[in-house]
């Protein structure tokens, strides 16, 4: 059975989206689409990997900032594309300890606060719209063989939210979408634990450790808050897939078949 969570060398929380049942009991293709932190860490090895499995395209959802920050590390013959759903790091996935303290040691709930208001963000904002819609147009374009990775920093936030409708699009069904979102965290849970250790424990940062640990992990209430305000804001992720990230019935019918296996007859 192919992996779901790939272990490579420089990456963390990078995922096959191949094999979950979609539209019509059709599995998504192995080694089409791809979700993950950044690439700035990848190796030559790593690389190898994912070019034997047929990625040719990276699709980079960070802020310029972040991108200069931390360049993708790219394999040869890799297209590239910049698609900033934010203009700067709103989830916090890349900042530093230091920079964490400063904002989040008064109240241990201030990192979920945080999120929370990031994921309303995610769903409403024009430039995350835009973003998202050009996603499923880039995706749309692409030879039709060639493996396609979308990124973050951490993978989880603006990675997840994209996981969410384009799984949506091609008819996954909604525990289905919901169960990969969460995985995230059994996927990332080194770098959780790294993230949470460097904050050294004194006075007052057990809070500070409580937020921490929120901003670099998912939590179903993000999820449920972002679904819950698309289905009373838009009518349901459908209507929003169609009517605000312009993926048609036809668009959808496309990708299907592009990302889904063929029917066995």
């Amino acid at each position: 059975m192919t992996a779901r969570v790939l272990q490579l060398q420089g990456g963390f929380n990078f995922r096959e989206l191949g094999g979950y049942l979609g539209a019509q009991g059709q599995p998504v293709r192995w080694h089409r689409l791809f979700r993950t932190a950044h690439l700035a860490t990848l190796t030559p090895a790593d690389w190898t990997e994912l070019q034997t499995q047929g990625v040719r395209m990276v699709i980079d959802l960070r802020s310029t900032a972040e991108t200069l920050a931390a360049p993708d590390r790219l394999g040869p013959q890799m297209h590239y594309c910049h698609l900033p759903v934010f203009d700067d790091d709103e989830a916090e996935s890349a900042a530093s300890v230091a920079e964490l303290q400063r904002r989040f040691s008064r109240d241990p709930h201030s990192g979920y606060q945080r999120m929370m208001r990031v994921y309303r963000r995610l769903v409403t904002a024009p430039q995350a719209q835009a973003a998202y819609r050009r996603l499923f147009q880039i995706l749309l374009t692409v030879p039709a063989s060639d493996g396609v990775i979308f990124h973050c920093s951490a993978g989880k936030d603006r990675t997840g939210m994209a996981a969410i409708y384009l799984l949506a699009a091609l008819g996954v069904a909604p525990a289905q979408v919901k169960a990969d979102y969460l995985l995230t965290n059994p996927a990332s849970a080194d770098h959780i634990a790294r993230r949470v250790a460097a904050v050294k424990l004194g006075n007052g940062r057990v809070n500070f450790q409580h937020a921490v640990h929120d901003l670099a992990s998912v939590n179903v209430d993000y999820f449920d808050q972002a679904l819950t305000l698309i289905n009373y804001g838009y009518g349901g992720l459908m209507p929003y897939l169609h009517d605000v990230l312009g993926l048609t019935p036809a668009a959808q019918q496309a990708l299907q078949q592009r990302y889904l296996e063929p029917r066995s007859r």
